[in-house]
C-alpha cells in the first residue's frame, strides 16, 4: 500500500515539475520573443533604425520628448538634466538617474544604463552619440519637434510604443481642445505684425515660420515679419537680426525668448537692442508690447503644456480678444 502511495507521489511530483518547467519555457520564449520583435523606423534624421515594439527600458534626452512619453503612458530608466519639466513628469520621475543635460548627455551613463531604445534629437551632440551607440548596440532615435502637428504625431507613435494607445488618443485629444479654444476665435482687423527674438549670450536671431514659436504664431493668423521669400525656400528655423529690417517693417509686439534662465542674455538684449537708435521709434516699444516668453513653454517645445503656451501668444498678440 505504503508503495503504491508513493509511486503515485512520485508521479504527480514528475507531472508539477513538467508543467512548472513548461510554464517557464513558455514564459522564457514569450520575453525573448518580445525582446526579439523589431520594427523599422525612419526618424527626422532621415535614418532608419530597428527599435523594439515594446521597449523595456527607454532613455530620454530632451524634456520635451520626456513630457510625450509619459503622457503616452511611458517610464523611462535616464533622464535629461532639465528645469524646463511640468511639476507632474518632475516628480514622476524624481528617483530616475539623470545622464546629462540635454546638449552634453554623458556617454558612460548611457552605456551603463543599458537601455533598449534612446529618445534624442536632431541636434549635433546627438549625432555625435551614434558611432558609440551603435557599437555598443543601442538604438537611437534622432527626433525633431519643430511644430503643432510634430507633437500630435510623436504622441501618438510613443503611444505605440508604450501599448497604450489609447492613453496618448486622450492626451492628443486634450492637447487638440485647447488648441481650438484659442483657434476659433474669431478676430477683426488687420493681422498684427510681430517679431519673435532668440537671443542667447552669442547672438539674436529672428524665429521664421519653421520654427515652433513662429509655427504658433502663423496657426493664431499674425504676420511674422520674419516670413519672407527667402526664408522659405531657404527652410530655415532662424535668421540673423537686423535692426534696419525691424526698423523697416515696425512690428506691433517683439517677443523675447532666452535660451537659458542665464541673466547675461537680459543684460545683452537692454544693451545691443535697447540702446539702438530705432529702437525707441517702434511701434512696439511706444506702446510697452515688448515682452519675454516663459523658458518652459517657449526655448524648449512645450510638448503636452502647447495649448498653455498657444493662449499666452494669443494674449500678447491679440489683448483685446484674449481671455482675462
Amino acid at each position: 500500500m505504503h508503495k503504491r502511495i508513493g509511486m503515485i507521489l512520485s508521479i504527480l511530483i514528475i507531472a508539477m515539475l513538467a508543467g512548472g518547467m513548461a510554464l517557464f519555457q513558455d514564459d522564457l520564449v514569450g520575453k525573448q520573443a518580445d525582446t526579439a520583435s523589431l520594427r523599422s523606423v525612419t526618424d527626422s534624421a532621415g535614418r532608419t533604425v530597428q527599435i523594439p515594439t515594446r521597449p523595456h527600458r527607454v532613455i530620454v534626452l530632451n524634456a520635451s520628448n520626456l513630457d510625450l512619453y509619459y503622457a503616452a503612458g511611458g517610464s523611462v530608466v535616464g533622464k535629461p538634466t532639465t528645469e524646463a519639466l511640468s511639476p507632474e513628469v518632475k516628480e514622476a520621475v524624481k528617483s530616475i538617474p539623470a545622464v546629462g543635460t540635454t546638449a552634453n548627455p554623458s556617454v558612460e551613463k548611457l552605456v551603463a544604463l543599458n537601455p533598449d531604445l534612446i529618445l534624442g534629437v536632431n541636434v549635433p551632440p546627438h549625432h555625435n552619440l551614434l558611432a558609440v551607440l551603435e557599437k555598443a548596440g543601442i538604438p537611437i532615435l534622432l527626433q525633431t519637434l519643430d511644430n503643432y502637428q510634430q507633437i500630435l504625431d510623436t504622441l501618438r507613435f510613443y503611444g505605440e510604443l508604450t501599448g497604450q494607445p489609447e492613453q496618448a488618443a486622450g492626451a492628443i485629444a486634450g492637447i487638440e481642445d485647447a488648441y481650438r479654444k484659442v483657434i476659433d476665435k474669431r478676430r477683426t482687423g488687420p493681422a498684427p505684425k510681430v517679431l519673435i527674438v532668440w537671443g542667447s549670450t552669442e547672438s539674436f536671431n529672428m524665429a521664421t515660420p519653421r520654427s515652433f514659436s513662429g509655427d504658433l504664431l502663423q496657426r493664431i493668423g499674425a504676420e511674422n515679419i520674419a516670413d519672407t521669400q527667402t526664408v522659405v525656400s531657404a527652410k530655415m528655423n532662424y535668421v540673423p537680426l537686423s535692426m534696419e529690417y525691424v526698423a523697416a517693417k515696425n512690428p506691433d509686439a517683439i517677443l523675447l525668448i532666452t535660451h537659458s534662465s542665464d541673466e547675461k542674455v537680459g543684460e545683452k538684449f537692454r544693451n545691443e537692442l535697447a540702446k539702438h537708435p530705432a529702437w525707441q521709434g517702434l511701434k512696439a516699444v511706444m506702446n510697452n508690447r515688448v515682452h519675454i516668453l516663459p523658458y518652459h513653454l517657449f526655448a524648449v517645445n512645450p510638448g503636452t503644456r502647447v495649448g498653455e503656451a498657444l493662449a499666452l501668444l494669443e494674449q500678447l498678440v491679440y489683448p483685446e480678444v484674449a481671455e482675462p
